[in-house]
């Protein structure tokens, strides 16, 4: 009987569909009543019915449909209750409305994969067209486009952080590496050298742009050159072309003053670096490495946290390329001693500060945050050391689910005692996770949400100039009418364009075309995805906000690396 059930394909399609129909209202996808609603469920049916659930990959394909299924149904919960001081989120999940979504959801995403998945699985790149001017064509129509948004918002982009970087430019400021040196020193010289011809800082500024520009189209057609020249799929590459150039968020960025702008640019070619070694993995020498090591070294002095992700890409290095250990040890010699040199002995000479240990302990400070929020009861010792931080009355008030600066900028919040003193408030934090795994856990995940779960609206960019004493203000090129129809077409409201911000969604595609590489038998491929595999992992243990998309924004520019080497010659 049971098996005739299981055999039934009506039945189980019926099931499927009807699992499916019911989450999508029960997210407010589809209204229950409705006629067209109810026309989908049929239409939903059929589709299903035609296509082919029981293949080779149903086992794999149902591990991950749970697994994703299990992070979308936790991340909904998480993000919902972020809020709220007194419910359990974790507990949540055993409701019966959590049950329901993650059947429905896991059918879905089943379905997905046995339609969409499998044909990714089985292309065939048959394509033996020939592009003249591959990299020319591709720099003109991205250096085009992203023209378009520095004539309009001319002369760029800046944020409260930008406007500290020109402020240390001007020497308004001391030096420090927070924002890193590296950037200022990019930033630094077409300033100083433009300031030569005029006073004015709004031109100063949009040289500044203007180069960016320029950078980030020679850099992404270069990429695009690079894969032509793998024999990626001629359709493939125009639609990476069209992807540089017109998703919106390419366009804000490239004319916005931020060092995550140019180190993202840079996580690029040490994507491509990384694949050069596998083709080179039989004749790796210094010689033929040189790139490697230049790029290697300029990213991880582009961002502080940079160093982390690159310990992880030395140590698999090391693993994959063991047969040439002598070569690869030295790059990493070379790599790791000009950054501690840089890091050390130089910094102390210039006096240049360097970025506080606080950056490196926002989820612990969240923990201890949610904590007080959720009105745990801390020992006499506890409070007493807390307080010495911050009074936990104060750490209650200011806690907020989504970032750690109001904490951390709070007038109360004494950094100080925390850097003197950081083994014993390591302890302090560990005893109060152990005494309070739940909180410490549900504190984790949601201060992480963005960066696993599709579904966190963040704020990614802005279109002006902030507020500043410096006289840098946006004087559009372009007539006002125009820009406020370009703002239009380039809102998050369009659909699609919103959709392609999300960062969890652009995590899940990285994992998902990893799983394509590998049953592709294209493994290989797979070390060119440590360098933003590593980033990723660097903000799942420290990020101090729930979706940054700037600190992740590399992720997005080597989306299309991944793709057109999976399906190269």
């Amino acid at each position: 009987m049971i098996e005739k059930v299981l055999t039934n394909k009506k039945l189980i399609t019926f099931i499927i569909s009807f699992l499916i129909y019911v989450t999508l209202c029960f997210q407010n996808v589809l209204e229950p009543y409705n006629f067209l609603s109810i026309i989908l469920f049929f239409v939903m049916y059929y589709g299903i019915y035609k296509t082919n659930l029981n293949h080779s990959y149903k086992k794999e394909f149902s591990i991950i449909s749970i697994i994703f299924s299990f992070l979308l149904v936790l991340g909904r919960i998480l993000y919902n209750f972020r809020y709220d001081p007194v419910t359990n989120s974790l507990r949540e999940l055993l409701s019966i409305k959590s049950l329901v979504f993650l059947l429905g959801i896991s059918s879905l995403i089943y379905v997905f994969l046995s339609i969409i998945v499998i044909r990714l699985i089985k292309y065939i790149n048959n394509s033996n067209d020939k592009i003249n001017n591959v990299f020319k064509i591709s720099f003109i129509i991205i250096f085009g486009i992203y023209l378009i948004y520095y004539l309009i918002y001319y002369p760029g982009i800046l944020t409260g952080d930008s406007i500290d970087e020109i402020n240390m430019i001007l020497g308004n400021v001391p030096l420090n590496d927070h924002h890193t040196v590296f950037h200022i020193i990019f930033l630094y010289i077409p300033f100083k050298i433009t300031s030569l011809f005029t006073n004015n800082i709004n031109i100063c500024i949009g040289t500044i742009t203007l180069l960016q520009i320029i950078i980030m189209s020679l850099i992404l057609s270069y990429t695009i050159n690079y894969l032509y020249k793998k024999n990626t799929p001629k359709v493939i590459l125009i639609g990476f072309i069209l992807y540089y150039a017109l998703l919106p968020i390419n366009g804000f960025y490239s004319i916005t003053m931020w060092k995550d702008i140019i180190f993202s640019l840079l996580i690029v070619l040490l994507t491509i670096e990384c694949e050069k070694l596998i083709e080179n993995k039989n004749n790796i020498t210094i010689k033929n490495s040189y790139s490697f090591i230049i790029i290697s070294i300029l990213v991880i002095l582009a961002r502080n946290n940079a160093i982390y992700m690159y310990i992880i890409l030395s140590l698999l290095t090391i693993i994959l390329f063991r047969k040439k250990i002598i070569t690869i040890l030295l790059m990493f010699v070379i790599i790791f001693g000009t950054y501690f040199t840089i890091k050390g002995p130089v910094y102390n000479y210039f006096n240049i500060a360097k970025s506080s240990s606080s950056e490196y302990i926002a989820i612990p400070l969240q923990q201890i945050g949610r904590m007080a929020y959720k009105n745990i009861e801390f020992t006499d010792y506890e409070e007493k050391e807390i307080n010495k931080i911050i009074p936990i009355s104060k750490l209650k008030k200011v806690y907020t689910p989504d970032i750690v600066d109001p904490i951390k900028f709070d007038e109360e919040y004494n950094k100080e005692v925390f850097e003197n003193n950081k083994i014993k408030y390591f302890k302090i934090w560990l005893g109060l996770c152990i005494k309070h795994p739940v909180v410490a856990v549900e504190s984790y995940l949601t201060s992480t949400l963005g960066y696993w779960y599709p579904g966190v609206e963040y704020w990614v960019t802005i279109d002006k100039i902030d507020s500043n004493d410096l006289g840098i203000k946006n004087v559009s090129i372009i007539p006002d009418s125009i820009r406020d129809n370009f703002s239009k077409i380039t809102s998050s409201n369009i659909p699609l364009v919103g959709f392609t911000k999300c960062i969890g969604l652009c995590i899940w595609t990285i994992l998902l075309f990893a799983y394509i590489a590998i049953k592709r038998k294209r493994k290989e491929v797979l070390y060119s995805f440590i360098p933003v595999i590593g980033i990723w992992l660097t903000l799942l243990l420290a990020t101090p906000v729930i979706a940054e998309f700037r600190y992740i924004y590399c992720a997005y520019l080597c989306l299309p690396i991944y793709i057109g080497l999976i399906y190269s010659k």
